[in-house]
C-alpha cells in the first residue's frame, strides 16, 4: 500500500496542541493531498507538526467516497503498525458524485501520475471523472464519459452515502477514535436522494465548517478554488484543532 511521501517538518515549531497517538491516519482528495514532497501545503501536515504526531496519508487528488473507504480499510488491514491504541483517524469526505475503482496499476500510473494511491503492487485506484475535455480521445477519457452518461450521479451519490455508513461502522466496531469531515459544504448532494441512508451518512460529518468554506471567507484560495497552505494551516489551527480538544481528541498545550 502507498503511504505518501512526508514534506519535511518545520523545526523549531513548538507543538500547539497534545494528541495521544503516536500516528494521524488521513484519506481525501485534492484538499487532503500534499502534492510537494518538501513544503507543507494541506492540512494533515500542519496537523502533524502542531501536535507534534506522524501522519499516514492515502489521500488521492480527485478522489470521491469510494477511495477514501477503501484506502481506510486497506492501511488497517494491512498496516501491522496501525492500532486503534496509537492511530487517530481523520477523514475529509470529498464530492459524492466522484466516482473511483480499483484497477491494475499499469491504467492507473499515467491517468494518476502525481498521487495515484497503491493498494498493493498491482492494484491503484482509479478515478473516473465527472468532467473530461471534450477533445480528449484516448480509451479512458471516452470510458469516464461513457460511464457518467450511463450512471446517473444520483446513484453513485446513493453509494456514497452508504460507503460513509460504512466506514463509521467499520471503525466504531475496530475501536478506533475518528473524524469525519468535508472539503467543502456538501449537504446539497445529500439532499439530491430522500433515502433515510443519505441522513445517516449527513449526521456521520461532524458539525465543522469546512476547509474549503473556511479558506473561501478569508480570501485564502487558488485561482482553481483549492485552498492555499495558509487557508489549511489557518483552518488546522481554528477549527480542526478545537474540534478535537472539544471531543476529548486533543488537549492543549
Amino acid at each position: 500500500m502507498t503511504v505518501h511521501k512526508e514534506p519535511r517538518r518545520i523545526s523549531g515549531r513548538p507543538p500547539e496542541i497534545a494528541i495521544p497517538f503516536e500516528n494521524i491516519l488521513t484519506s481525501g482528495c485534492s484538499f487532503t493531498f500534499n502534492n510537494s514532497a518538501e513544503h507543507i501545503c494541506t492540512w494533515p501536515f500542519f496537523l502533524r507538526d502542531l501536535a507534534s504526531s506522524n501522519v499516514l496519508d492515502c489521500s488521492q487528488s480527485g478522489a470521491g467516497t469510494n477511495h477514501i473507504f477503501n484506502s481506510i480499510i486497506n492501511e488497517i488491514e494491512n498496516n501491522p503498525k496501525i492500532t486503534p491504541e496509537n492511530t487517530l483517524v481523520i477523514v475529509m469526505w470529498s464530492g459524492l458524485s466522484r466516482t473511483d475503482v480499483i484497477a491494475p496499476r499499469e491504467i492507473t500510473k499515467d491517468w494518476h501520475f502525481m498521487s495515484n494511491y497503491n493498494f498493493n503492487s498491482t492494484h491503484s485506484t482509479f478515478s473516473i471523472f465527472n468532467h473530461i475535455d471534450d477533445s480528449s480521445n484516448d480509451d479512458i477519457s471516452k470510458l469516464c464519459r461513457m460511464y457518467k452518461k450511463i450512471v446517473g450521479i444520483d446513484s453513485q451519490i446513493y453509494e456514497s452515502c452508504i460507503k460513509i455508513v460504512a466506514l463509521e461502522a467499520y471503525l466504531n466496531a475496530k475501536g478506533f477514535k475518528f473524524v469525519f469531515t468535508e472539503y467543502q459544504d456538501i449537504s446539497s448532494e445529500f439532499s439530491i436522494i430522500n433515502e433515510p441512508i443519505a441522513s445517516a451518512a449527513s449526521n456521520a460529518i461532524a458539525k465543522l465548517t469546512s476547509v474549503g468554506e473556511y479558506s473561501t471567507a478569508i480570501n485564502e484560495l487558488e485561482p482553481d478554488g483549492h485552498p492555499l497552505p495558509e487557508g489549511h494551516l489557518l483552518w488546522t489551527r481554528h477549527c480542526l484543532m478545537p474540534y478535537l480538544i472539544k471531543n476529548g481528541m486533543a488537549s492543549a498545550v
